[in-house]
């Protein structure tokens, strides 16, 4: 399975798996392309979902930032406490 394979995969699993939002709520039409190949994978997810993919990326940004020698090099995601975070905690600073 190619990476971009494995990031649709992902989602697709999180929009069927952990719904957030209210039956009926319109979606969010995400289009990843493959530049190697052209092979476009779409999918729709809800608002909330969205949401909590971009808690991931900002947590992970915060790990990142936070890993140079200067930082905390606190986890971004839980701020160093080693517990999962609930959606709409965001992420650590």
């Amino acid at each position: 399975m190619t990476t971009l394979q494995t990031f649709t995969a992902a989602l697709r699993q999180l929009a069927e798996d952990y719904p957030t939002d209210p039956e009926g709520t319109a979606t969010v039409t995400i289009t990843v392309t493959d530049p190697a190949t052209g092979e476009t994978h779409q999918l729709d997810i809800q608002p909330g979902q969205l949401d909590a993919v971009t808690d991931a990326v900002r947590g992970q940004l915060d790990t990142f930032r936070n890993a140079h020698p200067d930082q905390s090099g606190q986890c971004g995601h839980c701020g160093g406490t080693g517990h999962a975070r609930t959606h709409g905690e965001g992420a650590a600073a």
